[in-house]
C-alpha cells in the first residue's frame, strides 16, 4: 500500500452514507454470529468426517456446488484472526493516517483452537475500534487507500470484511448465520458497487433471497455508488438465491442454475459488469459473477432466467 490516496468527499460513497448505528450493528453483529459459531460445536470435525466418508461415496456435487466442505475445522478461520505482527486492519488503519504500513507477519503455521478463538476475539474488538475512529470522523472512513482490489476508501474496507467471514464461517461450520450472511451480502454488493464506479460503469445490481429474505442491491454512476436493502418493488439485474449458495467462493454456476439454487435476473445488466470480473481477480463474489456472466450465452435452455 505505497501510494496514498487523497479522500473524496462529495458524491454517495455506498454503506458510508448508511446512518452509524446501523452500519455498525451490522458489521459487529456479523463478527459476533462469526465468534458465536466458531465457538459453539465442538463436534462439527467429527461430523465433518462422517460427511467426507458420505462424500467419497457419491457426495461429490454437493462439495463442489457450495457445500461445507472441511466443516468443523476451525483452520479455515485463522486467516480471519488478528495475530502478532498480522493485526487485522493494521495496514488499513496505517494508510488511512499516512503512517508506513507495517511489515506482515506470517500467522501460525497450525494453530490451536484455543489460538484461533482468541485471534477471532482479538479481531473483533480491532474491528470495533476502527469502526469508532470512522465514523467519529467521516472524512477517515472516505479516504481512500489501496487495498488487494485497488484503491478503495478506508471503511469500504473494513465493511468488506464481512463478505470474507462467511465464507469462511460456512466453510467451518457448514452454514451461515443469518446476520453474518447479511453481512457478507452486503459487503460484497457494497464492494462492487465501489469497483463499478471506480471503472466509470454506470450498473445496477444485487444479489437477493427469494420469498423477501436478505438481499442487496447497488446503483453506480459518476458520481459514486448507493448501496441498500433490496425491497420488493426492485426490477435490478443480480442473482437470486439462498444466501448459502450465493456466499460460495467456488461452484458449478450452471449446475445450481440447472437446479434452481440460483437464478440470473435481468441477464444483460449483469453482463455490463463483465469488465470487472477482467480487471479485478481478486473480486468478491468473482467466481460466481465470473460463471454467471460467462455461462449467459449458453443458459437459454436452462431453468432460472427471464
Amino acid at each position: 500500500m505505497g501510494e496514498d490516496h487523497q479522500p473524496v468527499l462529495h458524491g454517495p460513497r455506498g454503506v458510508a452514507d448508511e446512518p452509524p448505528d446501523t452500519l455498525r450493528a451490522r458489521i459487529l453483529g456479523g463478527w459476533d454470529a462469526a465468534l458465536t459459531a466458531a465457538q459453539a460445536d465442538e463436534g462439527a470435525a467429527e461430523r465433518a468426517d462422517e460427511r467426507a466418508d458420505e462424500a467419497a461415496d457419491g457426495g461429490a456435487d454437493e462439495r463442489a456446488d457450495g457445500g461445507a466442505g472441511a466443516a468443523g475445522d476451525l483452520r479455515v478461520l485463522a486467516e480471519l484472526g488478528s495475530w502478532p505482527g498480522r493485526p487485522v486492519l493494521g495496514a488499513v488503519m496505517a494508510a488511512a493516517h499516512g503512517l508506513p504500513v507495517p511489515e506482515r507477519r506470517p500467522k501460525p503455521f497450525d494453530p490451536s483452537r484455543e489460538e484461533i478463538l482468541a485471534a477471532l476475539a482479538e479481531a473483533r474488538e480491532r474491528v470495533a475500534a476502527a469502526l469508532d475512529e470512522v465514523l467519529a470522523v467521516p472524512e477517515l472512513g472516505r479516504r481512500i487507500v489501496d487495498s488487494p482490489l485497488g484503491p478503495l476508501p478506508v471503511l469500504t474496507q473494513i465493511h468488506a470484511m464481512g463478505h470474507e467471514a462467511a465464507q469462511a464461517v460456512q466453510t467451518a461450520t457448514g452454514s451461515v448465520p443469518p446476520p453474518l450472511a447479511d453481512a457478507g451480502l452486503a459487503a460484497m454488493v457494497d464492494v462492487v458497487g465501489a469497483l463499478a464506479w471506480r471503472s466509470r460503469i454506470p450498473a445496477s445490481a444485487g444479489l437477493w433471497e427469494p420469498d423477501g429474505g436478505l438481499g442487496w442491491v447497488f446503483t453506480a454512476d459518476a458520481d459514486g455508488w448507493r448501496t441498500r436493502r433490496r425491497e420488493p418493488a426492485d426490477d435490478l439485474p443480480g442473482v437470486e438465491g439462498a444466501a448459502r449458495h450465493l456466499l460460495v467462493s467456488t461452484g458449478s454456476v450452471p449446475a445450481m442454475l440447472a437446479r434452481g439454487e440460483i437464478r440470473l435476473r435481468r441477464v444483460g445488466g449483469l453482463l455490463a459488469l463483465a469488465p470487472l470480473v477482467d480487471q479485478v481477480p481478486n473480486l468478491p463474489g468473482g467466481p460466481l459473477l465470473r460463471k454467471a456472466v460467462g455461462a449467459v450465452s449458453l443458459l437459454g435452455r436452462l431453468p432460472g432466467l427471464r
